[in-house]
């Protein structure tokens, strides 16, 4: 029998972090379980993105953290990691309105977000074309991160210490008696695990199932497409708030865009041809020499969607020793220094050091204390 003191589902960047947080804890009988192969579900997917603009206490505060975290862990790990700025653009003077209230409460945490005109839209950004934007929105503290090398980088180094990586490996079910954790059936049979921890974004739902637990959490596909590449020269992520649409230059120089399409919850991820001519009309009015430009790859993906827009973080009462991060909502690889962090914090201590994580935990649901968040865009 094969038997490990923790066992962590998932390897993309939350499972790959909470392995590595509590290795450097001390624990050293870990396993990691992976599906397909390390980052194949939303970290290799996303758009690289590291905000703290958000529109909660608790988005703003772990975001904090998570910045001075992706700061410690990109020197250590030796991956790109920079502070150009989240840049907003608003077309309409309904959308001034709102950020003028979102900019107060993110201002009275500390952030420096700040309006910014047409023409410091163009300092910021040499080569766009602002003739259709009413003002800006920028917040400094924001950047981005090399996804892949991040994930490959912190996963190399915990499997050379001592942590068992299985890929391909699908978890069926979790096993429990009598509320105490006897370990998970997989397609690679069976272990046993004195503490398990769920980070395996879309499937996590399906999986708690398994005993009985019903995770409000929705997929709900994404799409996204990255260009040719191009000297880089657009620093920030820029969103289009009107259209729900995102633009980044990601370090190689290829240009990557997200953008809404009308889509079921639990609805399978397809490609759709609309989603081409949709994306780049929306920055091509931006950039009109994207009018010009090659699509490399076109790809799908899922937003695992909790009804707060805030994830699952931390231990299921039902059952002792099993804890989650998941339903992060499209905003899981921002967040998962913070998250592994704290997963790390409950494991140890029984509860986070950052407080704000506790109101994140499986239980705010039965107890209706969900937390508001409308800065969900992509």
């Amino acid at each position: 029998m094969r038997e490990f003191e923790i066992g962590v589902i998932g390897a993309g960047i939350n499972g790959v972090l909470i392995s590595y947080f509590l290795l450097e804890s001390g624990f050293k009988n870990i396993a990691l379980f992976e599906k397909r192969y390390p980052g194949s579900g939303g970290t290799f997917r996303c758009a690289t993105g590291i905000r703290p603009s958000f529109t909660s206490r608790e988005h703003v505060e772990a975001m904090k953290r998570s910045i001075e975290l992706w700061d410690y862990l990109s020197k250590r790990f030796n991956f790109e990691y920079r502070r150009d700025g989240y840049l907003w653009i608003l077309n309409r003077e309904r959308d001034v309105s709102i950020f003028e209230k979102i900019i107060d409460f993110q201002r009275s945490l500390g952030l420096q977000t700040r309006f910014i005109s047409p023409e410091e839209i163009r300092e910021i950004v040499p080569y766009m074309n602002t003739s259709s934007i009413i003002a800006g929105v920028y917040d400094p503290l924001a950047g981005k991160a090399d996804n892949f090398k991040a994930l490959l980088n912190i996963l190399n180094y915990v499997v050379k210490n001592g942590v068992k990586l299985y890929t391909n490996t699908f978890v069926n079910k979790i096993i429990v008696e009598n509320s105490r954790l006897k370990g998970i059936e997989t397609s690679n049979g069976f272990f046993k695990v004195n503490t398990l921890i769920v980070a395996s974004g879309t499937g996590s739902r399906d999986l708690l199932k398994t005993i009985n637990i019903d995770l409000p959490i929705e997929n709900v596909p994404k799409h996204a497409l990255i260009t040719e590449a191009y000297k880089y020269c657009i620093k920030p992520l820029i969103i289009d708030w009107s259209s729900s649409s995102y633009f980044v230059q990601v370090f190689h120089g290829g240009l990557l865009i997200g953008a809404e399409m009308e889509e079921k919850p639990g609805g399978r991820a397809v490609n759709k041809i609309s989603y081409l001519y949709r994306a780049l009309n929306i920055w091509i009015k931006y950039f009109p020499w994207l009018a010009e430009t090659h699509v490399l790859r076109y790809w799908t993906g899922y937003y695992d969607m909790t009804p707060d827009h805030h994830p699952i973080i931390g231990p299921v009462d039902e059952v002792d020793n099993l804890y989650l991060a998941t339903g992060f909502s499209g905003h899981g690889f921002m967040m998962a220094p913070a998250v592994a962090e704290s997963i790390r914090d409950y494991v140890l201590y029984g509860k986070p050091k950052l407080e704000v994580m506790e109101n994140m935990k499986l239980e705010r649901f039965r107890k209706q204390r969900l937390i508001k968040e409308i800065i969900v865009f992509g």
